[in-house]
């Protein structure tokens, strides 16, 4: 274990020019580590507030940028961490033991990296951090992906009488992370991301579009269980999504795993991702529609030329 988590400081892809060509980036998850030791500590804490100075002198202040990233708007501070680690103590320390199977996984990312720059060959993504967080986010993109490596703890065996049944339906095991890596690394190619309004519609399609095109890399999709449900409720799905893709409200679709009752959060997701894929289908040429799918121009447009709405009439 100790030369393990040794190992868990070094970065495990260390990129030249030369590597870079070879289609290599950095893969940074010394923070890990650092939030393990971290970990150790709070056992000597006398009260929260000593607990959340560990937390902020070993964890957050020593860590890497992608920390500091990942801190706005997902750790947060080290008060919300630590009371994110009180409550889910258990859960944490079942976590522990399948984290250090990154060095193993990482690997596999390099393959999928290279098919992603086969299928674009502008890809160049110079690195991605793994953080530890306060199990809100499985990762974003800031100035860099940004991947929560505390999502990926779930298997038969992991403590869930502390998970909110959110946490149940989102946690994953950490041998999917490599899919989340995927996902985030095609919105760092998404050039219509930013500078249009933020509709409901390109929202769904930027979030979906990147669940699409990681899906060509990897074979599979993080959201299957979103999907499950959208295949079977797709035409009702679409004449709700349609009334609404034009307005910026996004709570019935998007980022809404925490509130939504009825039905699956995020299944602006499935929406975006069945464009997409309807786009691509009747696309002639496979990577020219994979370019096009990472810069809309405009998102109605791209919605009519795809025919996905034809397949309602």
């Amino acid at each position: 274990m100790k030369k393990t988590t040794t190992a868990l400081a070094f970065i495990l892809f260390f990129v030249t020019t030369a590597s870079r060509a070879q289609h290599k980036f950095e893969a940074i998850y010394s923070d890990v580590s650092l939030f393990w030791s971290a970990f150790d500590q709070l056992h000597r804490a006398k009260t929260t507030e000593d607990s959340i100075a560990i937390l902020q002198s070993a964890y957050l202040t020593k860590a890497s940028p992608g920390v500091a990233q990942f801190t706005q708007g997902r750790i947060v501070s080290a008060k919300y961490l630590q009371k994110t680690i009180s409550k889910h103590r258990q859960y944490y320390t079942f976590l522990r033991s399948h984290t250090y199977k990154l060095d193993q996984i990482l690997p596999r990312l390099d393959k999928h990296y290279k098919r992603l720059k086969k299928l674009y060959p502008e890809t160049d993504i110079p690195k991605v951090y793994f953080v530890m967080g306060a199990l809100n986010s499985a990762g974003t993109i800031k100035q860099d992906p940004i991947i929560g490596v505390d999502m990926f703890g779930f298997y038969p065996e992991t403590p869930k009488q502390e998970l909110s049944p959110w946490l149940l339906s989102v946690l994953r095991p950490i041998e999917n992370i490599d899919i989340v890596v995927m996902h985030e690394m095609v919105h760092m190619l998404q050039k219509g991301y930013e500078g249009q309004e933020n509709t409901l519609l390109k929202k769904s399609i930027g979030e979906g579009g990147a669940d699409f095109v990681s899906e060509l890399v990897t074979k599979s999709n993080i959201n299957k269980h979103v999907h499950k449900y959208g295949i079977e409720h797709e035409r009702e799905l679409w004449m709700l999504f349609k009334n609404e893709m034009h307005g910026t409200d996004l709570s019935n679709w998007l980022y809404n795993g925490l509130t939504s009752k009825d039905r699956p959060g995020d299944l602006g997701y499935f929406m975006g991702y069945k464009i997409c894929e309807a786009y691509y289908k009747k696309a002639k040429d496979k990577k020219q529609a994979i370019k096009e799918i990472l810069d809309i121009k405009d998102y109605g447009v791209f919605l009519a030329k795809s025919g996905y709405a034809t397949k309602f009439n």
